[in-house]
């Protein structure tokens, strides 16, 4: 399975071959798989690992996107998600001259007007989980012996944990969702709304049994860290561990992961942190190496970093609310960040030539993670939570906590250290604020999100075209009114 390695980021173009019937309404998808080629494409080991490349290529530059700058603008997993997360949270502005649905992010105003990007997180998202589910049917109907089971196992794995993630994302920002988990049309087409409760317990089910058939290092990928093994589905059953309120779930995998000490552990130098296979990573996208205009960087790099020269002033600056927020000294907002005066812009980033993966999920989040869980779950053991936001602390250079601190406390330092350690980054910031029920006391005071539209802007309206071709899916409340 090495060859995959070197495979998936070239496949933008080869997925759209196995595109072969369009579902044209629900997702606005086309089925990667049909009866005609799924014994064809799960013949054999190689033609399976194809299909996976697909998904992964999918989830890196998305499909049928011929301009590689674009792909941060309508790719949940290449960008896409920390720019909307962003946007509505209180952590990018955009620039002063902007008037259509960027605003309307910033200012928690959206409309069914203007719902270009918030449209592509849902269609990018069940694209990539349309795959996902293909690949799991095709392997399973697969009656052939030259596709081997140790094959089908990590396959198998690898589809159920990214339609996971994909899932993830959807119920964080839409809230109760549509359950595609089969490739048959028709089924699809009848689908309801299910509720977040529902939605949360298909993903764990999912991780939990991608866990059990993942490699547990990463030498089928010739030791990068680009596609996901067991301790991805580990470390993102501890996020939803975490989010579900289910924390002792959430300390025992997030410990899990940290533990693994021979493949990962803290960068100690913060601009090593988001170079490709670094220590910290537990996995990460491989962008395409051959576009004239990306040349190698990250999509997201690429439409945050700001180089002098090119543009007569930066896309999207960090917000004073963020910037405010780091204590004195903190390495994070030296390193992270770049300064362009008047403006302060993301620098996690610096689009270096063949340096840098796109950050999928690292390891400072496991950490914080396990601080949270341990407050929350056992408050009276609030000094191992301490242990563990020392360790990023203190290669931020900021002074260590007192391990002494009473829990609520350390709570409060634990919701500002991933605010920091994750500005910018995913939409990290936007879901804290609204898991932690916090979402309209800080944003609702924001001047550029005043007067606030109402909290139903917590949630994103369902794609309008979505709602028309199936009459069983409802629009988020209000939307439809405002």
């Amino acid at each position: 399975m090495q060859k995959l390695t070197a495979i998936y980021t070239c496949l933008f173009l080869f997925s759209g071959s196995l595109l072969l019937s369009s579902c044209r309404k629900l997702l606005e998808i086309s089925p990667p798989i049909d009866t005609v080629t799924t014994g064809e494409m799960f013949a054999n080991n190689k033609q399976a690992e194809l299909a996976i490349a697909g998904v992964y290529s999918t989830l890196a530059h998305g499909t049928q996107i011929t301009i590689t700058s674009l792909i941060p603008d309508y790719v949940f997993s290449s960008g896409l998600s920390t720019i909307t997360g962003s946007f509505s949270s209180d952590e990018l502005l955009p620039p002063a001259s902007a008037t259509g649905e960027e605003l309307r992010l910033a200012q928690n105003k959206i409309n069914l007007g203007a719902t270009a990007k918030t449209d592509a997180l849902w269609k990018s998202a069940y694209k990539v989980i349309y795959d996902a589910t293909a690949v799991i049917e095709g392997i399973e109907a697969s009656t052939s012996a030259a596709l081997i089971g140790s094959v089908r196992d990590q396959l198998t794995g690898e589809a159920l944990a990214l339609r996971a993630f994909s899932y993830f994302y959807l119920v964080n920002y839409f809230g109760d969702l549509p359950m595609v988990l089969t490739s048959d049309s028709k089924k699809i087409l009848a689908l309801k709304r299910s509720p977040v409760s529902q939605v949360y317990d298909q993903i764990i089910s999912d991780l939990v049994k991608a866990r059990s058939l993942l490699s547990s290092d990463f030498a089928f990928t010739g030791n990068e860290k680009i596609r996901v093994n067991k301790w991805f589905a580990e470390a993102l059953l501890a996020r939803v561990y975490l989010y579900t309120g289910r924390y002792q779930d959430a300390i025992n995998s997030s410990t899990a992961v940290i533990n693994q000490t021979g493949l990962f552990g803290l960068n100690q130098e913060l601009s090593d942190v988001f170079l490709k296979n670094s220590r910290e990573a537990i996995f990460q996208l491989k962008q395409t190496t051959d576009d004239a205009f990306l040349k190698n960087g990250t999509p997201e790099g690429l439409r945050l970093l700001f180089v002098p020269g090119q543009l007569p002033a930066p896309l999207f600056t960090l917000s004073e609310q963020l910037l405010n927020s780091f204590e004195a000294n903190d390495k994070r907002k030296t390193v992270w960040t770049a300064s362009h005066p008047p403006h302060q812009t993301p620098a996690k980033y610096k689009n270096g030539e063949g340096k840098e993966y796109y950050m999928v999920m690292r390891l400072a989040e496991q950490y914080l993670i396990r601080a949270e869980a341990i407050v929350r779950g056992t408050p009276g053991n609030a000094g191992a939570a301490v242990a563990d936001l020392n360790l990023l602390r203190r290669r931020a250079d900021l002074t260590e906590l007192d391990n002494n601190l009473p829990a609520a406390s350390v709570l409060d330092t634990i919701m500002h250290e991933r605010r920091i350690e994750f500005f910018a980054e995913w939409g990290h910031r936007w879901f804290d604020l609204k898991r932690t029920g916090k979402a309209h006391e800080v944003l609702s005071a924001i001047p550029i999100k005043q007067p606030w539209a109402g909290d139903f802007q917590l949630l994103y309206p369902i794609p309008a075209p979505e709602i028309k071709n199936n009459a069983l899916l409802e629009q988020n409340p209000e939307y439809d009114n405002f």
